[in-house]
């Protein structure tokens, strides 16, 4: 099981209104009862969660029920996904949630992309993975950075860190370069901590024109895959009101107060992942402080997507 590592052979949106939960859709999202998705789907967890391991086990369960779903046949699960890991600050021995910056998990690490994936490891393979009968296969090329790859059975694959640096092992990867398997309808393709930039706009070298378009196809809006199934973030607004972000499929995006007990924004999968300024107004509102200075109101600018892990 534990095989030693080793290479295998936007358009400008107009600001959408935040929508403000009433108590009742508040009651929903604590206790955890189903709301407006997916009949069939797990509620909502009850709380945002404060320890990293505990994010990557709520990562687990939504995982457990996409395989299901794809094993299945269920046409409503999504088989290409993404996971947002929180990770503690670089060089401190904790486990805790904790804000990183505007820019989140893409701040340096004195150790580089190697101390990152051995941390990132820890949790996938301890939290993410638990129960699984899975396998680590080690680096996905000799070439590809922090790109290591878990094998699920016959009907999951995880790897981790793929980038515009990195895109055409990625691609290889979901192309079946590396083995059809991941091709087949069954079979759930998960990316834990991306690095990509918006539709790989920024993939590969200036004149790699080639891999550029094969990046626009493979991660462009309509194909619909790559959702954020899961997510778990500490934000903080330019005024210093803090909270957690939490997304866990299928269900909205969930804005909790600095303590976790309050939901005070959501945002349903349609309107998706909220932009950085419709978290700064809402931690604001909710905490009484002077509106966020500094953040331009254009999802172009304000994205995840364009400046920070995807």
């Amino acid at each position: 099981m534990n095989a030693s590592p080793a290479p295998i052979a936007r358009a400008v949106l107009a600001p959408r209104r935040r929508r403000r939960p009433s108590p009742r859709s508040v009651t929903r999202a604590v206790l955890g009862s189903s709301d407006d998705f997916l009949e069939s789907a797990p509620p909502p967890f009850r709380s945002p969660p404060s320890l990293c391991s505990s994010a990557a086990t709520e990562a687990r369960n939504v995982l457990r029920v996409l395989r299901e779903g794809a094993v299945e046949g269920d046409p409503a699960v999504p088989r290409r996904v993404r996971v947002e890991l929180p990770l503690p600050p670089a060089d401190v021995r904790t486990d805790e949630m904790r804000y990183l910056g505007l820019h989140g998990q893409a701040a340096d690490w004195s150790g580089g992309m190697q101390q990152r994936l051995r941390v990132t490891k820890a949790y996938v393979e301890e939290n993410m993975l638990d129960g699984y009968d899975w396998e680590y296969l080690g680096l996905l090329d000799r070439d590809a950075d922090g790109m290591a790859v878990w094998t699920c059975g016959e009907n999951m694959t995880v790897v981790t860190h793929p980038s515009d640096t990195t895109m055409r092992f990625f691609l290889d990867l979901a192309d079946g370069v590396y083995g059809e398997r991941v091709k087949k309808d069954d079979h759930v393709l998960v990316v834990v901590n991306a690095f990509w930039s918006g539709n790989g706009e920024k993939v590969g070298q200036p004149w790699e024109l080639g891999l550029k378009k094969r990046a626009a196809v493979a991660l462009a809006p309509t194909t619909g895959d790559w959702e954020k199934v899961y997510v778990a973030r500490r934000v903080r607004s330019a005024a210093g009101a803090e909270g957690t972000l939490r997304r866990a499929w299928p269900g909205r995006w969930q804005l909790f107060d600095s303590e976790g007990v309050t939901l005070i924004g959501e945002w349903t999968p349609r309107e998706g992942e909220p932009s950085n300024r419709e978290i700064a107004e809402t931690l604001n509102e909710a905490a009484g402080a002077a509106d966020a200075a500094g953040f331009n109101r254009s999802s172009v600018d304000t994205s995840r997507d364009t400046d920070v892990i995807t």
